[in-house]
């Protein structure tokens, strides 16, 4: 056996040509660039297109060179706001324009502006910049341009590439721009800021800030309301009241740097000329490639003969990163966002858990101590600046214990329970909840009955999933034995012996009257004594929960058929055969689509339970995601690689599809007291290899073959195995 093969590095090569001369460079998922898509083969609209930087993100615009809207450095908020550069031509007086979406999205939604396929030669349109490539990879979009135009016997000929990120520093963006002039003339031109917007709002703990947000030009640089200013400064030292004035001589070429700022009206205003851009915007570089790094690093690291589960592994591990906000205005110095929405959910965190817990056990339980704090057993939505709303999802208790699951199982530190939040311990909030769930979700049959609101459990839009629900009651069951383990271990025998006859108790009025044994299935139970049967993807949670028999756990599996549960990208939240209650458009637990989380949970429990084929069956097709996807979207199409703009294009319950690889395909299970590895192989990953697993302060690996896989401490082989054995580590 060649141990060596497992400890190589994972790299994918790629060559950069520079200059004259071809370069080899490597890199690996610790780089940006490994992670580079093509704009045209990125199944996003321009808003859902992310330069994201721990602080906030702004969305480069399509078919320009210098455009971005979508603006969120909280606490500033600008989503409509737009801007770009044009350009003066001073030798034939023409305006080239770069704003060519706008343009075109006025032309297509309301036939005002003008038609960009005729610009540039039809009578009396605007002269705009011609764009080429446009590429994204982490926190930095690139994108090249040309205008080549005769005006009158003058020429205009000049290319352009730029290179554009965010600040985690300070709220700005900043632009690279290098013009190469192509003519024998020199190129004289005044470059002109364009900032529009109709708002420019500030928001503070209660809301918006005081004051007018209605956004008007100051000068040629800024653009501001009574809430927030935005500036325009540049490298380029002259200015006029027309903008920046440059001058390239015959031939040349030259470099410039600008920065975007948004700041308070009452701060001083950026310079209008600065030196230090360049550097500042190589810090924000920097910054996004050293969290790369920091995370790559942590993490096992995974390398398949399937390139295609090898960029999901990664890209499911960068959909998590970008929703780690350390933004000073947040409520917590590390804020585990649901994604591009500015709220931390524990349901959407618990699919991210077990990676969250690998890479920053200590902002897992701050996102946990975060929760009790601002929840309190009646808010859900817990925003950047604290909870919002009288909205709760019942799944709260059931997400906060996946949540210390996780950091139970990678710090084994237990006294989490005795931290002490919002007056109550840990420990204390959970019997809260317990509480909650049998004082007032009880009915009179010994059920939990959420009542009619289906808002309190999921968003289906269609009525019926409420009342005695399956999948809250099994959880509940499945909390209530957790209970009773912490409270046993916590010396508190008779709560645990409580614990432990009420999930029992539980356990046979589910079975009594929710089981369907015709269809395989849970139903509905209503108060009037009848039952309904939701097909829904929530109940496939049920294999997680260890209560559940053999029989059972077959019959829901049957159900992941094609075409019944099944589709091209992974599991219809709803299926195809409940035609009352399937929904193209709430797609993530209505129908069409799915919840980002769920194919991962699903196919790691379907793994967990032993039923390896199907659990492998879900992940591919969740994978075919990465052909289009730089990061993964909320609630994606089932049938189209397509995510639609009223959700968000970022989750962060991606990590369970991560997690589905190491718990599931690789078979890692972390105990207390032993680690058990059971991996399993599937004919299109061939070999495989995860190297790095941290267990109390070992380093293990597993390497995958065709019929055996090998388990590794460090360099040595510990042991050899055959598919279906297991190696236990104490």
């Amino acid at each position: 056996m060649n141990t060596k093969k497992l400890l190589l590095p994972i790299l994918s090569t790629v060559v950069l040509i520079s200059g004259q001369s071809n370069a080899q460079q490597v890199f690996t998922p610790a780089d940006p660039e490994y992670y580079a898509m093509d704009r045209e083969d990125i199944s996003f609209d321009d808003e859902q297109v992310l330069l994201f930087n721990h602080r906030g993100f702004i969305s480069p615009r399509q078919y320009s060179v210098t455009q971005f809207t979508n603006v969120w450095f909280l606490p500033f908020g600008a989503p409509r706001y737009e801007f770009n550069l044009n350009f003066f031509d001073k030798g034939t007086g023409r305006l080239i324009e770069d704003d060519v979406p706008t343009k075109w999205k006025s032309w297509i939604d309301d036939g005002e502006s003008y038609d960009p396929l005729g610009s540039n030669f039809r009578p009396n349109s605007p002269s705009i910049m011609v764009t080429q490539d446009e590429r994204w990879q982490p926190n930095q979009y690139t994108r090249t341009a040309t205008f080549h135009k005769e005006y009158n016997e003058k020429w205009v000929s000049f290319s352009a590439k730029s290179w554009t990120n965010v600040s985690y520093y300070d709220d700005e963006v900043f632009i690279k721009l290098t013009l190469a002039n192509r003519n024998s003339k020199n190129l004289e031109m005044t470059i002109i800021p364009n900032q529009v917007a109709e708002i420019l709002e500030r928001y503070t703990k209660k809301g918006a800030a005081e004051g007018s947000n209605k956004a008007k030009a100051i000068d040629t640089f800024t653009l501001g309301s009574d809430m927030v200013h935005v500036r325009v400064s540049s490298s380029i030292e002259k200015t006029s009241d027309e903008g920046f004035e440059i001058n390239i001589g015959a031939g040349a070429s030259e470099t410039y740097y600008f920065a975007v700022k948004f700041y308070n009206p009452e701060d001083t205003p950026p310079a209008i000329t600065q030196t230090d851009i360049q550097e500042r915007m190589q810090n924000a570089d920097e910054k996004t490639r050293s969290m790369l790094s920091w995370a790559y690093e942590r993490l096992p690291k995974f390398s398949s003969s399937n390139k295609q589960m090898e960029a999901y592994y990664y890209r499911c591990m960068l959909s998590v990163l970008m929703s780690r906000y350390e933004n000073p205005s947040y409520i917590s110095e590390v804020f585990w966002a649901v994604g591009t929405w500015p709220y931390t959910i524990s349901w959407d965190t618990s699919y991210a858990s077990d990676i969250i817990g690998m890479l920053d056990a200590e902002s897992l339980k701050g996102a946990i101590l975060t929760n009790f704090e601002q929840v309190q057993l009646k808010k859900t939505y817990v925003g950047w600046n604290g909870a919002h709303w009288e909205i709760l999802y019942i799944q709260e208790p059931f997400a906060l214990q996946i949540m210390i699951e996780a950091y139970l199982r990678h710090t084994g530190d237990h006294s989490l329970f005795d931290e002490k939040v919002a007056g109550a311990t840990v420990w204390e909030w959970m019997q809260r909840w317990v509480d909650e769930l049998q004082d007032n979700y009880t009915n009179e049959l010994g059920l939990i009955d959420v009542g009619y609101n289906t808002e309190k459990i999921i968003e289906i839009r269609t009525d019926g999933y409420n009342h005695a629900v399956p999948i809250t009651n099994t959880l509940t069951i499945d909390l209530l034995y957790t209970m009773s383990d912490w409270a046993t271990r916590r010396d508190e025998k008779k709560l645990g012996q409580t614990y432990y006859k009420d999930a029992e108790k539980l356990k046979g009025l589910v079975n009594k009257y929710l089981w369907n044994e015709a269809l395989g299935w849970f139903d509905n139970y209503y108060p009037d004594g009848t039952k309904g049967t939701i097909w829904t993807y929530h109940l496939f949670d049920l294999l997680g929960a260890d209560f559940l028999s053999y029989h059972q756990a077959y019959k829901l599996v049957s159900h992941l058929q094609e075409g019944e549960f099944l589709g091209k990208y992974g599991v219809y939240s709803i299926a195809r055969r409940d035609t009352v209650h399937w929904d193209l458009i709430d797609s993530d637990w209505g129908g069409g689509g799915q919840f980002t989380g769920m194919p991962g949970r699903i196919s790691r429990n379907l793994y967990q339970r032993g039923f390896a084929g199907k659990g492998w069956d879900v992940l591919k097709r969740n994978m075919r995601y990465v052909d289009h996807f730089p990061y993964l979207p909320q609630n994606p199409r089932i049938d189209v690689a397509e995510q639609d703009r009223s959700s968000m294009p970022l989750q962060i319950s991606a990590g369970s599809g991560w997690e589905a690889i190491v718990f599931g395909t690789f078979g890692v299970k972390m105990e207390e007291d032993k680690l058990i590895i059971k991996p399993f192989n599937h004919e299109d990953i061939g070999e495989a290899t995860l190297k790095d697993i941290q267990w109390k302060g070992r380093n293990f690996g597993i390497e995958l073959t065709r019929k055996t896989f090998s388990v590794y401490e460090g360099d040595e082989l510990l042991a050899q195995k055959f598919y279906g054995e297991a190696v236990t580590i104490k």
